[in-house]
């Protein structure tokens, strides 16, 4: 369970990267104040697209995914972290890296929301499957 959790923040710290690098040249391309990180009171429409894109994908990951790293450590303090954890926890990982390729590539919506939608099937299974696994003890 810690490899796909490591997984899931390196994509994490990787998409940050990204982000730094947009406000990076948003503001260098005087797309952006350097005032508006102050405050962050410029309406979302008024910014570089990719700078909201890159914004958007890195906060994705930071609002579902902790509820990942819960039953992953839950599994692990458990000691409920077989091979049917593991394969959903390495789905779940892949389904959040398709995702951000997804979002921070082409940006088809269609094709984003059904893999975050799938993505939250594979965690919910997890989810399901350590509960039944701790009231079967």
């Amino acid at each position: 369970m810690l490899y796909p959790m490591a997984a899931l923040v390196l994509l994490t710290f990787f998409v940050a990267l990204m982000m730094l690098k947009a406000r990076i040249q948003a503001v260098h391309n005087k797309d952006v104040s350097i005032k508006y990180f102050k405050s962050y009171d410029q309406p979302a429409r008024e910014l570089p697209e990719r700078m909201v894109i890159t914004q958007r994908c890195y906060n994705n990951l930071l609002e579902i995914p902790p509820l990942f790293y819960a039953v992953c450590l839950a599994a692990l303090a458990l000691h409920s972290t077989g091979v049917i954890m593991a394969v959903l926890a390495w789905l779940y990982v892949a389904c959040r890296v398709v995702q951000a390729a997804i979002h921070l590539g082409r940006n088809n919506v269609i094709w984003r929301m059904r893999v975050f939608l799938l993505s939250n099937l594979v965690l919910l299974a997890m989810w399901t499957y350590m509960v039944i696994a701790y009231a079967a003890r």
